[in-house]
């Protein structure tokens, strides 16, 4: 199976689906994965939600269409308002559980980004997507032109507005992470936001009028103070932390003094496998570069 991304149903919602429930930042899981259509509309009905219409495009209490696994289609469900909250925390660890709510019995809220290893790849695919439109929809509420309430749009995953005619599509914010190899040796370092002791790729957010290669070059001379060249790329990851795109890029060191730049990197360094500090968990596209960064060099 694999999951099939789509804003168009071809047939009714039934009570096996997927659903993709979000308060307070953090997504309810069960022991097997996500729980059903089912089982997310009893929560809401106890909040008041269900079968709610999102024609406002505000609500997502009656459930937004994401796509297909298998046979089973896929919806994004948000708890009411009122002290449950939205994604704004959807990349923050350690939030609590929306106040109020008792899932059932083997169901729990989790935080996303650390739960994402715990998801088959399916299941964590729908899971981001979900996320993405969810905490979208929380920013998007009214017209940014006219400032009309917004209405789903009918033909395209996006919002337009009645009055004026402007369509808003979900935003997508590009960003690079990239593997540089010096002698063999692989650069990680230790952003200041990180868990003590992690350290990770150079990464950051493609600016307005930049290539891909442009902004991978102009962030690790800002953050690590070289020069590097030979980029190409590797992989990409939906990121919805909250809405980034990270692409996965490779290069090899150039010239230049490595020097943190000490205001997001405060230290980094060339290692080799046997020598790696504690680095990103499974199911990150940065523990997929490093992976394969060890399978090519030291196999």
């Amino acid at each position: 199976m694999s999951f099939i991304s789509g804003y168009k149903e071809d047939r009714e919602k039934r009570g096996c689906d997927f659903a993709f429930l979000f308060g307070n930042g953090e997504l309810l899981v069960s022991a097997n994965g996500v729980p059903s259509v089912a089982e997310a509309e009893v929560l809401l009905a106890s909040f008041g939600g269900g079968a709610c219409q999102t024609e406002s495009g505000r609500s997502l209490q009656g459930g937004v269409y994401l796509g297909m696994i298998g046979r089973r289609s896929c919806y994004a469900y948000r708890l009411p308002e009122g002290g449950k909250g939205g994604c704004d925390n959807l990349s923050k660890a350690g939030c609590a559980s929306p106040a109020g709510i008792k899932p059932a019995d083997g169901q729990q809220f989790v935080t996303l980004r650390r739960y994402l290893t715990e998801l088959d790849e399916d299941i964590c695919a729908a899971a981001c997507l979900a996320a993405h439109i969810v905490h979208w929809n929380d920013k998007t509420h009214f017209c940014g032109r006219c400032g009309t309430e917004f209405s789903w749009h009918g033909r395209e995953r996006a919002k337009h507005c009645r009055t004026c005619g402007n369509v808003e599509f979900p935003r997508i914010s590009p960003a690079i992470i990239i593997r540089i190899i010096k002698d063999g040796k692989l650069l990680l370092a230790h952003n200041r936001s990180f868990p003590e002791g992690r350290y990770s790729l150079l990464a950051g957010f493609i600016e307005m009028g930049e290539t891909i290669e442009e902004a991978a070059a102009r962030e690790v001379k800002e953050e690590a103070g070289i020069e590097i060249e030979n980029i190409r790329y590797l992989a990409s990851q939906c990121w919805p932390f909250p809405d980034s795109l990270m692409i996965g890029l490779t290069a090899d060191y150039k010239s230049g003094e490595l020097v943190p730049d000490g205001e997001e990197i405060v230290h980094a360094d060339w290692y080799a496998p046997d020598s790696f500090p504690s680095i990103p968990g499974q199911g990150t596209i940065a523990r997929k570069i490093i992976d394969r960064y060890t399978t090519e060099y030291y196999s």
